[in-house]
């Protein structure tokens, strides 16, 4: 599959791949509703290829759409509300914690932020020119999920019992911090700035770009100086790298958050139906994660195990035993012409080499068909990188060997993953 901006998908940009059209869904903050998952668990099923993906920026895939079928999903996208305006389709990605309102930590509910932020892009037809990886980032202080730096950050902080936003560039911290008032102001500007600067300096409107470049960094510095108060720099001691599988407690007494573990990112349309009619009966809230999966909030105590026996009969599991923990995998030669090999299922066959143990918090393996190693995280424990007679293997950084047999790359993958109990934050 070809990569670069002009061929990133949206839902009236699909593109073309190895098994059929692609089309990717915004859903701000990973924010959705149970009758818009449902929804399109239902136009998967008509119209792609029965599965669902869930993104790094917390949005949603579609794959193997047949040309035929297109303007079919496109309507049912829109009657689903995915498709606020046309212009901004993909205008997409605002991140927040899927935990936002819910626990973890936060020291500020961030979800009043991240509807303020997309109704106000939407209405700006100049944030159309936004690159589609443009990415907005708003942390209320608690456990921040890792990933790739963001282009924009707002990161709360609690200074003399005061709010603010810590402001950061790509993963740079600027210096300095914004009033909560005047936070959305602040980022939207700094946002158009991000464009001019493109044009101006000739270099993509991106954050990581911008603050590697001194007079291009100063220059968005200076064009919101205006929102900017001083501050004490940044504690990062909240970043953390798990993925939360599990049961855990939430800000309300009797109510939880159910964390179920997603398998590479996908789940098959009936599994998600089974979510989102949980959601509905149950009253709860869906936030699908940067760690490719989805969070059952405000589910109360007493349904718990009623609800996570619904899910396990769709073959959901809650346990992290099944060997996927950590493990994420590009398209493949299923689904990319790119790719040497079928990373998917090399990933099913390593997972069910490490089923049924516990993994070390933060262990992550990426699995790429080529050298590209398209839209995998970065700072992976183990890289398995295709080659034309086997795989590439990095641990911790470290190139260990290249051109392994499958069983070779499985055995050294084993035996760098410790047995450690899995982390369990409350």
């Amino acid at each position: 599959m070809r990569v670069g901006e002009s061929f990133c998908p949206g839902i009236l940009h699909a593109v073309q791949a190895k098994d059929g059209l692609l089309t990717r869904i915004r859903v701000p903050g990973g924010m959705i509703t149970p009758s818009q998952l449902a929804a399109v668990a239902e136009l998967s099923t008509s119209f792609a290829d029965g599965q669902v993906e869930i993104t790094s920026r917390s949005n949603l895939q579609l794959r193997a759409i047949q040309k035929k079928d297109l303007n079919s999903l496109v309507q049912g996208l829109h009657s689903a509300g995915f498709l606020p305006s046309p212009e901004h389709d993909r205008v997409r990605n605002i991140v927040t914690s899927p935990f936002a309102g819910l626990g973890f930590g936060e020291i500020l509910d961030t979800r009043p932020f991240v509807q303020e932020l997309d109704r106000r892009l939407i209405a700006d037809q100049g944030m159309a020119g936004l690159p589609p990886k443009f990415s907005f980032a708003i942390d209320g202080g608690g456990d921040w999920f890792a990933r790739d730096s963001d282009d924009l950050t707002l990161r709360v902080v609690n200074v003399d019992d005061t709010h603010l936003f810590h402001f950061i560039i790509g993963d740079t911290f600027s210096g300095f911090c914004v009033r909560v008032d005047e936070a959305l102001d602040c980022i939207l500007e700094a946002a158009k700035i991000c464009l001019n600067i493109s044009k101006e300096f000739e270099m993509p409107a991106r954050g990581r770009k911008i603050a590697s470049v001194p007079h291009a960094m100063g220059r968005l510095l200076e064009g919101v100086s205006s929102f900017l108060v001083a501050c004490p720099s940044p504690d990062r001691s909240t970043l953390v790298a798990h993925m939360p599988v599990g049961v855990y407690a939430t800000q309300r007494s009797d109510f939880a958050s159910l964390v179920p573990l997603v398998p590479l990112g996908r789940l098959t349309a009936e599994q998600l139906q089974c979510v989102a009619v949980i959601a509905k009966e149950c009253d709860g809230d869906i936030r699908l994660a940067p760690w490719r999966g989805i969070v059952l909030g405000s589910v109360t105590e007493r349904s718990i195990s009623q609800i996570t026996a619904l899910l396990e009969a769709k073959g959901v599991s809650f346990d992290g035993k099944d060997g996927y923990r950590g493990i994420a995998a590009c398209a493949g030669s299923t689904g990319c012409d790119a790719s040497l090999t079928d990373v998917r299922r090399d990933a099913s066959l390593l997972a069910r080499r490490l089923a049924g143990r516990n993994t070390k918090p933060g262990w992550t393996v990426n699995i790429s068909g080529c050298e590209k190693q398209c839209a995998m995280r970065n700072g992976a424990t183990a890289e398995l990188i295709a080659s034309s007679f086997g795989y590439d293997l990095r641990i911790d950084g470290q190139f260990i060997a290249s051109n392994c047999s499958l069983e070779s790359v499985m055995n050294k993958v084993a035996a760098c993953q410790a047995e450690m109990p899995i982390e369990v934050f409350s």
